[in-house]
């Protein structure tokens, strides 16, 4: 009878068994059977018909609010049954800006929902977490998108998007981010990682050649020796935290791009309902996160 009561729950949603069977994927005779099955089982009229009009009668309405509450009771009771049920040992790779920024959430989200479900994690860079994910040895990763094209065996969810900005030592006169980068020695962000090839391609589109004496794939350690006097960068950043009275931030304007962050997983699963719903809670506090600039709104 639960399919009836989906149905009926449809019609007064969609204002007529036409829309409704549309909307649930049935024809209008068998959604007009179900109804006609449920008025039976019931031994009431749920409707006022007029030629080919039908109108919700007072006890439509209430036999309405009544199977709403019963699918919400049975939804509910599925989804604890799932919960209950839903065990395993994910191996999850992250870079180490969301290991520190949006993991923490992640994992908090997941054990929540799912108590039986342990995890391994992996803190690395983007191209060998995105290898291990090939060769099966994590089951995911959240790292920064390739700028090549994924074999086909991987998915891509994107997750969001980090700008990139010129940064400085706070006492570092002008906004011309052309003149800071040709001027004061170049901090690079890791030029083998994916974000540092993106970098070094706006450097060539710029014909600019910065002076580079130290480089590292930390985003944070960056900021650190910025604020100590060493040099400005161009990093994907979106606060500066602890260094904000050290560090002045400069935006590219017309010629900001980004960086792409998401998450990477084999499209054969062995545990493909686990990575299903890791999927749906990493975009979940991704999307609530005060950190993120989400690139799940605008797909």
């Amino acid at each position: 009878m639960l399919k009836e009561l989906r149905t009926l729950v449809a019609v007064a949603k969609h204002g007529s068994i036409t829309a409704a069977a549309q909307h649930i994927g049935l024809t209008q005779a068998a959604a007009s059977a179900q109804i006609q099955r449920l008025e039976e089982s019931l031994q009431a009229s749920l409707f006022d018909r007029g030629g080919r009009q039908v109108r919700l009668n007072a006890a439509g309405v209430d036999a309405v609010a009544r199977a709403a509450q019963i699918l919400d009771l049975y939804d509910e009771l599925c989804g604890q049954s799932q919960r209950a049920s839903l065990r395993g040992h994910l191996r999850l790779g992250a870079i180490q800006s969301m290991q520190r920024q949006y993991l923490p959430r992640i994992i908090q989200a997941l054990i929540g929902e799912y108590p039986d479900v342990s995890t391994h994690l992996e803190l690395g860079g983007s191209l060998p977490l995105l290898t291990l994910v090939d060769h099966g040895k994590l089951d995911a990763a959240l790292v920064v998108k390739p700028v090549f094209a994924l074999p086909p065996e991987l998915k891509w969810v994107p997750l969001l998007r980090e700008p990139f900005k010129v940064v400085c030592p706070v006492g570092e006169p002008g906004d011309d981010w052309r003149q800071i980068l040709k001027t004061l020695p170049f901090i690079r962000y890791d030029s083998a990682s994916f974000g540092g090839r993106v970098v070094d391609r706006f450097l060539q589109g710029h014909r600019l050649v910065p002076r580079c004496q130290i480089e590292s794939q930390d985003v944070d350690a960056i900021l650190e020796m910025v604020a100590s006097g060493l040099g400005a960068a161009l990093v994907p950043i979106k606060g500066l935290g602890r260094h904000q009275d050290q560090v002045r931030v400069i935006d590219l304007g017309e010629h900001q791009f980004h960086r792409e962050v998401g998450m990477v997983h084999s499209a054969n699963q062995r545990q493909a309902e686990l990575v299903t719903q890791l999927v749906r809670i990493t975009c979940e506090q991704v999307r609530t996160s005060p950190f993120a600039h989400p690139l799940l709104e605008r797909n």
